[in-house]
């Protein structure tokens, strides 16, 4: 699987998760179908960096702009160099998590288990990678 970066995007993305029975669960946004990239698509909360922003602040403002809450409790999880270089934030939420946001961009988020997000769910290919890695993280 060939991935081509977009010359000079950066951008900052965060992944919340819980466990559930032993399993781990993500909350991914499903992106409108009229989005700049990517529409129809399932992927991470976040986004571009703005000018001389580090990538912890454009983290806190995406989500601030996505889920209006500050963030809380995140951690740096990997950079990626794929198809723009990806700064990956992890942050483990409660069940309260969902009536805590309001989703402000896409048409919704959703929970899902490794099984159910590696099972036809349209994801780009460079995401495909950082979930993997994600959940794998979790098995250790």
């Amino acid at each position: 699987m060939k991935i081509t970066m977009e010359s000079g995007r950066t951008v900052s993305l965060l992944i919340p998760y819980k466990f559930i029975e032993g399993e781990t669960l993500v909350y991914l946004q499903k992106k409108s179908e009229n989005a700049p990239r990517l529409p129809g698509y399932f992927g991470f909360w976040g986004g571009g960096e703005e000018l001389s922003e580090s990538p912890e602040q454009a983290l806190k403002r995406e989500i601030k702009e996505e889920l209006g809450i500050d963030p809380e409790g995140y951690i740096f999880f990997k950079r990626y160099e794929q198809e723009a270089i990806k700064n990956v934030y992890i942050c483990e939420v409660d069940d309260t998590f969902e009536n805590k946001i309001k989703i402000s961009e896409g048409d919704y988020g959703k929970w899902f288990s490794e099984s159910e997000a590696s099972a036809e769910l349209k994801l780009s290919d460079g995401d495909k990678i950082v979930l993997g890695e994600v959940y794998k993280n979790f098995k250790k």
